[in-house]
């Protein structure tokens, strides 16, 4: 087997321009292919990383957008008592926040600035000073707690956060002492559309008490115990408050609804790439076989001459199979190695910036794709050229000029 491919290569590589022309087809294929594989597993990671700064058990349910009547549906503070009545719920408060201009001395950011409760929804470490307690929560008191963006935007000559503490920020014309600093778990999720993490969190009693007082709000943010079903808990809520708002249909948004809509997303797009591999493959193979019935041709003489001399009809046949598998194997290493780069700068560029997690490369998947478009190209195209390499005439095939 030794030798057939080291004949294989040095035929390859005395046509190598030929060679190389054959195979593009199944490079752009297998890289298309494997790029997306290794994007997807970077996107699922990026999911991951946006819900790393919440709790586990936080979810937020929200009035589906095709009910007929929406100011039925929407939230009071009743809501909220309710809710924290029900068994596995911690607290529930307002899904509240908006990205606004925030004013430290000269500086002046746009910020997201949002109501929090003194029950933890973030899992972000404090550096400085306290998050949000009871006491400020029932007082609606005017106090803030400034993530790690926030403290850096807002102060970038200042390096300590427990200097900031006592002083105040403006959002117009309302005045806020801050209280507290949190480290650097804080994810941007805004970039992939649904933003989750104050930049600025004050209580929410001070939110709806400023903001919101006389209408209803956006959302619910919950937090549950970590006992228990999460899947029945969000059931029992959404049937809870249709049955106070008569009949009324929510819907839940958890890291569960965004894990499946980033895979969804991906499996579409995967289809749609697989069609355009398939596509490259049908090319790829088409030309192999095209090149290796040339081989055959050009190599007639020798192949009668090997056969005169008792080469057996399984050594010829063995012979090209190798050049085939050769030629598919060669396409499909550089394809893996090209969709793996591609793949992976998308995820270093884009992916792994918003969500603060590098997924690794799915090397098993990668590997199988690669491993199976070089084996179905080398039986579906390189067969029937070996054959007929295998069953030539002997006599014909010396007389062949």
């Amino acid at each position: 087997m030794g030798a057939y491919f080291l004949e294989a290569v040095n035929v390859l590589a005395a046509n190598r321009m030929r060679s190389i022309l054959t195979i593009i087809g199944l490079i752009v294929g297998v890289a298309a292919i494997v790029a997306i594989q290794v994007a997807a597993a970077g996107m699922s990671g990026a999911v991951g990383g946006i819900f790393k700064g919440l709790n586990a058990n936080t979810f937020y349910v929200f009035p589906k957008s095709e009910q007929g009547n929406n100011v039925r549906a929407g939230f009071h503070p009743a809501d909220l008592t309710m809710l924290e009545q029900l068994p596995g719920v911690q607290t529930a408060i307002p899904f509240s926040g908006d990205r606004t201009m925030v004013d430290a001395g000269h500086q002046r950011v746009r910020l997201k600035f949002g109501g929090e409760s003194d029950r933890r929804f973030s899992t972000a470490p404090v550096v400085a000073g306290h998050t949000i307690d009871a006491g400020e929560v029932a007082n609606a008191a005017s106090v803030c707690v400034l993530s790690d963006d926030a403290f850096s935007r807002l102060f970038p000559d200042e390096h300590d956060p427990e200097n900031v503490l006592g002083q105040s920020i403006y959002v117009g014309a309302k005045r806020y002492v801050i209280v507290g600093v949190l480290g650097q778990t804080k994810i941007d999720t805004a970039s992939l559309g649904f933003d989750i993490s104050n930049d600025v969190a004050i209580p929410y009693t001070t939110y709806y008490n400023n903001y919101q007082r006389g209408s209803a709000f956006l959302g619910i943010e919950i937090l549950g115990s970590a006992s228990g079903d999460p899947k029945d808990l969000e059931n029992r809520v959404k049937a809870a408050l249709a049955q106070t708002h008569s009949g009324s249909e929510y819907q839940v948004f958890d890291f569960a609804f965004f894990l499946k809509s980033i895979n969804g997303f991906f499996a579409v797009v995967g289809l749609i790439v697989s069609a355009v591999g398939a596509i490259s493959l049908l090319v790829a193979g088409i030309g192999i076989m095209n090149i290796m019935l040339v081989s055959v041709t050009e190599r007639t003489r020798e192949i009668g001459v090997r056969k005169a001399i008792g080469a057996k009809r399984s050594q010829i046949l063995a012979q090209f199979f190798v050049e085939a598998l050769l030629l598919s194997g060669l396409g499909c290493f550089v394809g893996l190695l090209l969709g793996v780069l591609l793949g992976g700068s998308a995820d270093a560029a884009f992916i792994s910036r918003i969500s603060g997690v590098t997924a690794p490369i799915p090397w098993l998947e990668v590997l199988l794709i690669a491993a199976g478009f070089a084996t179905i190209v080398t039986v579906a195209f390189g067969t029937y050229p070996a054959f007929r390499a295998a069953l030539l005439d002997p006599i014909e095939a010396l007389r062949y000029e």
